[in-house]
């Protein structure tokens, strides 16, 4: 004689819940897979410094653009860190370059590393940043450094 009976019932809700928890689990991870595979195009602006605080260096387009009902012109804080190249434009060709050369009012490339926090104005880390002083004036602008970047702007619209 047995004591203890299991059910099949029993057993059939249990079955269910595994498959209801096995399926959320999947859709999690199918939403934050599509974050891990966004588009990793290279974020350039070129623009001048107008502000430069610890790491951070502040690059707008046009510094002169008053904003008006809330939008400017285009802007972002890129960190500076020890894997960030910082260049300067010199006889026509990319030369190494120090933070200390960086100053409020050049004209600079600047290029993301990582993800680009959505904001106003964008922050990031840098990949590097040309100083464009000698910079022809024919508006040609030179590619970022060979190797590309892993910049990452998130779309929150997904």
């Amino acid at each position: 004689m047995r004591l203890f009976v299991r059910p099949r019932r029993r057993k059939k809700v249990a079955v269910k819940e595994k498959l209801i928890l096995l399926m959320s689990a999947l859709a999690m991870l199918l939403v934050t897979a599509s974050v891990a595979l966004a588009q990793t195009e290279s974020v350039s602006y070129v623009g001048f410094i107008s502000n430069i605080s610890g790491a951070e260096v502040l690059v707008e387009e046009d510094p002169q653009d008053p904003v008006v009902g809330g939008v400017g012109s285009n802007k972002g804080y890129f960190t500076v860190t020890g894997e960030t190249e910082i260049l300067r434009w010199q006889d026509g060709a990319v030369v190494p370059a120090t933070f200390e050369d960086l100053e409020v009012g050049q004209l600079v490339v600047a290029t993301y590393a990582g993800p680009i926090l959505e904001s106003y104005p964008s922050q990031g880390g840098a990949s590097s940043i040309v100083i464009m002083a000698d910079a022809p004036t024919d508006d040609v602008v030179p590619e970022p450094p060979a190797g590309g970047t892993d910049a990452v702007q998130y779309d929150s619209t997904l």
